[in-house]
Order: C-alpha cells, then structure tokens, then sequence
C-alpha cells in the first residue's frame, strides 16, 4: 500500500472547507417538515429507519434492497460487537407523518485511539427525497451533534467504517451494485456538494472480463513470470479449507491486520468482531474464491472474492415468506463475483504476490463459470494495487467518494 511516508495513516486532508458560515447554497427554512432523534436500540424505530428507503428508490431497476434481516440486527447498537467502539446519533427526517430522509452521526473511538487524535467525526446511513432543504436539515443536525462532541472534521458517508460499507456512487448509474457495495440516487452528491462538503477521497471498483483471459497474450506474459515468481521463491497458493473455518478465519485476521494497517481510513478490527463478520458471510462463501498466499509454508497473504449474491436477492430485501425461494433458485445462476478484499504482509509486497492471487481468483472464477467481476474498492491512490489491476485487464467502472467538511 502506497503512502505518504510524512502522514503514514492516510489521515483525511486538512483543506476541507469550513462548514460555517454556510455558503449560499444551504437551505435553512425547515417550515414543513422536522428532524428528530430517534434510537436504534429500540426496535419499532430502527425498523422505520430502515424501511423509509422503499419509496425513494421506487421504480430503479438497478436498486437492490439490503437483507431487512441483516441490517435491523446490523444497525441494533446495543447488541452489534462491531459498534461497541462507537458513540452513534440517528435522525430522521419527518414531512406530513412520513419519514423522508435520514442520517446517523458517529464517532468511532477505535479510529481516534489508533490515529492519535480525537477530533474526527463520520456521516452515514443518508438517504433523502429529492428535497435539498430536508437533506441540509439533516446533514446540519448531524453536524451539530459531531461539533457539540468535540469532532472537528467531518467524513461520510461511512456506514460506519471502511470495514462496512462506505462512499456515494459518483460515476455509472448503470447497473445494479454488487455484494456489500453501495448504490444511491444521482442527486445526492449535489445535496453534500450544496450543504458545503468537498471530495475528501476516491474509492475505485474495477471489473474486469474473466473469459477473455485465456487468449489474452498480455495476461499469458504474466502467467509465466507468475510462474517464475513460485519457483524461485517457493511460493504456493491454496484454497481456504472451510472444514477448518475458525483455523482460517484466524489466519485471515492475523494477516489483514497487518496488511491494511497504513490503509487510508484504516481501524484495526478485534479478533472477535473479524471473527462475527466472518460467521455472518460463512453462508456464502465459497471454499474456492478463498486464497491464500504461501511463501516457505507460511501464509503472507490472501483474497477473498464473493458471488454476487445480489443477482439472486428478492428487489425488496425480504426472505420472508417466498424470498427464500426466490434466492436459492437464483443462486445457481450467478455469473458474477467480487474480490472484496486482499492483502499482503508488509515484507513480502512488490514481489508479484498480489498479480498471483488476482491469476489464481480469475481461475476460480472461470471454473465456477463466471463471466466476470468486481474489484474493490480500492483507493484512488493505492497506485500498487491499482497498477497491478490494470495489468490484469481491469476496466475502472465505478467511483465512489467520501465526502467532508471543517467543523472548527
């Protein structure tokens, strides 16, 4: 991972602009509509905040509802291992008894404390009515909260860390988002450009056509120096053995820790919340999209890549009662996947290892009779990664963008 050797976390830049006073663009008038807080502990509510998507995303072919399941128990903050470094404000936005638009503020603590600051706060969770006044009445909320806390930045949106979901569609509206890749209406970026928010950072998703890959002679000069790359430094890959999932599951925390430690927006995860995230995507999983990189019998590095189980998710994110139908007949017809995540160990990058598991990854999915995928997300300046995708034939296809702003 590439980074700047005088800022080696990656910190968000410090030319946000300020956020008061509002520039001319911001509405303030809230003369027909209120915000207020609501609390995700408390189950009738976190419902409401979940299911008041349903109407802004009417009649978008591309739109795919989140599992309802997944995210009431996502979002129930007293419960959820993975929030328990977070302090958390939700709001609403309510118009004539509807609920029109929402926002969670957020401070990750777990970030503050390996940063070394304390002055960062996030925005996630937005979703609005094309209204610009009731988007600027939440975001200014939101805001409020993060200043009366002391945050003197602002950052989303991040739903709640770059190990969850993150970033706003800016580029190619076109087809449906992949697996744990988010989506939204063309017209929020201008409601955060508006409210006084600037670009704070890129994230890349990259496709790539796994079933050219055989005649491609670029792509046949790199499987041959890969090939070099094993032998001369007793390099082996294998599949995860599922049989033995907490033993890889351990592996796999071991490494990522390690490999995404100078990431950009990076928060180390503790062994029992990687643990609950690999437990809930167990299900999906499949033995052979999951990697490893070995060098003298030592596991260095890793991929995962998952089927687009989004192609085979009933549109309205209800399992219940016939959606479970609907996605096991489906499933078997999945022709896409995403290589969510990869790393390496510091010591053993620029050694070819990445260009390895991305040959070893567009094999697997070949045999499993895919037509392609994603990768990503990846950072606009990660120049390693992204450099080595596009040796593979990766096409840039989607930009997503955090946004932010100066609270101070």
């Amino acid at each position: 991972m590439i980074t700047d050797p005088k800022n080696p976390h990656g910190r968000p830049p410090s030319d946000l602009p300020k956020l008061e006073p509002a520039p001319a663009s911001r509405l303030r008038h809230r003369t027909d509509f209120d915000v207020i807080e609501i609390n995700l502990a408390n189950k009738s509510q976190r419902k409401k905040f979940i299911e008041m998507t349903e109407h802004i995303y009417e009649g978008d072919k591309n739109f795919v509802m989140p599992l309802r399941s997944h995210l009431m128990k996502f979002l129930d903050v007293s419960n959820n291992k993975s929030l328990k470094h977070f302090e958390i404000k939700a709001f609403i936005a309510i118009h004539r008894n509807k609920v029109v638009g929402r926002i969670c503020a957020h401070i990750d603590h777990a970030y503050n404390r390996y940063h070394g600051h304390d002055e960062t706060g996030w925005f996630g969770f937005f979703e609005c009515v094309n209204e610009r006044k009731i988007a600027h009445g939440l975001m200014t909320d939101a805001c409020n909260w993060l200043r009366s806390k002391g945050c003197a930045t602002v950052i989303g949106p991040m739903n709640f860390s770059t190990n969850h979901q993150c970033g706003l569609l800016v580029e190619n509206f076109e087809r449906p988002p992949v697996i744990e890749m988010t989506y939204n209406p063309q017209y929020y970026e201008e409601m955060l450009l508006s409210f006084g928010f600037s670009k704070a950072k890129d994230l890349f998703a990259w496709t790539i056509d796994v079933t050219a890959s055989d005649v491609d002679k670029k792509i046949e000069r790199i499987k041959r120096v890969a090939a070099r790359v094993k032998t001369r430094n007793n390099v082996s890959v294998r599949t995860a053995e599922l049989s033995k999932f907490e033993n890889e599951v351990r592996t796999l925390f071991e490494i990522y820790n390690r490999s995404w430690q100078k990431n950009w927006g990076f928060v180390p995860v503790a062994e029992d919340e990687f643990s609950q995230i690999a437990a809930d995507l167990r299900p999906i999983l499949e033995e052979k999209l999951i990697l490893f990189v070995e060098v003298n019998a030592k596991p260095v590095g890793f991929s995962v890549t998952l089927p687009d189980i989004n192609q085979a998710l009933p549109k309205d994110g209800r399992l219940f009662p016939f959606g479970w139908l609907t996605f096991l007949l489906k499933r078997r017809s999945i022709d896409f996947a995403r290589l969510m995540v990869l790393g390496i160990d510091p010591d053993y990058r620029k050694k070819g290892l990445e260009t390895l598991l991305f040959l070893e990854t567009i094999e697997a999915t070949r045999k499993l009779g895919m037509k392609g995928g994603e990768l990503g997300w990846t950072l606009e300046d990660n120049e390693l990664i992204n450099n080595a995708i596009r040796q593979m034939n990766g096409k840039l296809d989607r930009k997503y963008r955090l946004f932010g702003g100066d609270l101070s």
